[in-house]
């Protein structure tokens, strides 16, 4: 059998290289002839000379090509892709793609945000006679627009398994189809800690430890300045200096600010903390696996954006949430019950995925 994953792989996150990167290292781990269809979103945009030259000056400059390098070595040295790359829905629905099963992968790849009228992730250009499923797929949001349910509800009754990241998408296809899909990890908690720490061995930085990594992300809502507070607490709590990733130049001391690492850098950062203070899915997740003391910083309590908090309360670690303007930090942190709580939840998922391979 041979099984094609589409997912978002080539976006320049470290969660989304790094759970396509799982899901694929799973399968393949189980025997399977498996690859990354190699499509690539979002779509490449047809720019006049001039407009690349500028675009690409600017990447130069604030060192995103420097990035754009390591994830491309990443890619090479941890994927198996398709020989062709796809850059357009039309581009998948003509290439007659021939793999026994399809897998829409992980992430926010039924974001109707992101995605906006690109459907692909929901294997429409898949014939009636392959076998569809999909593997801890995320919508994102609390619920999907009125004029989205009908065509999104026509196309999840075409798989033959589905399955999602989050409560809040559990929800969303229950009450479209009236079917109750499974809930399962996201991909990177299917790897435990200690064949993490294997894959990612060669790539450390040389940072002095202990220090607190603060991973921030802006694009789900700007936690700016509210979240300063949080950092400097934490800080002076414990001590010790605080690795910014990926983060703006703050006038805070014992700050050390490092951008545009690799993948598996990212791995190593958390790994060797002593501290997470993140806003970030994976960067929570990765805290889990790896049993570190962390925060999650959210919005409020509106739950516009629930990725966090279903994952956080599914393993009972719902004590590390904070809320961005009204957060009281309890650095007291224990994994006892919650390693129990992930490894079963973790044996659920590999259940699934076993479920639907033996075909």
């Amino acid at each position: 059998m041979k099984i094609g994953i589409l997912t978002m792989h080539k976006v320049l996150n470290y969660g989304s290289a790094l759970q396509a990167f799982a899901l694929l290292h799973y399968i393949q781990s189980l025997g399977c002839d498996v690859e990354l269809i190699d499509y690539i979103f979002p779509h490449k945009q047809k720019l006049s000379i001039f407009r690349r030259v500028i675009r690409g000056t600017k990447s130069v400059l604030s060192g995103r090509c420097n990035m754009q390098n390591k994830f491309q070595k990443f890619y090479n040295d941890f994927y198996k892709c398709s020989k062709i790359s796809y850059n357009s829905p039309a581009e998948l629905v003509s290439a007659n793609l021939d793999y026994d099963i399809f897998i829409t992968g992980s992430d926010q790849v039924w974001n109707p945000i992101h995605i906006k009228d690109d459907y692909s992730f929901f294997l429409p250009f898949v014939p009636e006679n392959k076998l569809k499923y999909s593997y801890a797929s995320s919508f994102s949001v609390a619920s999907l627009p009125n004029e989205r349910k009908s065509i999104v509800k026509e196309l999840l009754l075409k798989y033959d398994k589905v399955s999602v990241r989050e409560k809040s998408s559990l929800d969303i296809v229950k009450d479209l189809t009236g079917i109750t899909p499974e809930y399962v990890c996201d991909p990177t908690l299917l790897i435990t800690k200690e064949e993490w720490r294997q894959i990612a061995a060669d790539c450390a930085l040389n940072i002095e430890k202990p220090y607190i990594l603060a991973y921030i992300l802006k694009y789900a809502y700007n936690p700016y300045p509210d979240i300063l507070n949080i950092i400097k607490e934490i800080r002076n709590e414990l001590d010790v200096p605080v690795v910014f990733l990926d983060g703006p130049k703050l006038d805070i001391k014992n700050v050390i600010n490092i951008n545009n690492i690799a993948p598996l850098q990212f791995v190593n950062l958390i790994n060797n903390a002593k501290y997470v203070i993140t806003t970030s899915f994976h960067g929570t997740a990765f805290s889990l696996n790896f049993e570190k003391p962390f925060v999650s910083v959210i919005k409020n309590r509106s739950g516009f954006d629930t990725r966090m908090i279903d994952l956080l309360e599914t393993v009972n670690a719902d004590r590390a949430i904070i809320y961005n303007e009204d957060f009281n930090i309890d650095l007291d942190f224990t994994y006892s019950e919650i390693s129990v709580n992930l490894n079963r939840f973790r044996d659920k998922s590999i259940e699934y995925l076993n479920s639907i391979l033996k075909h």
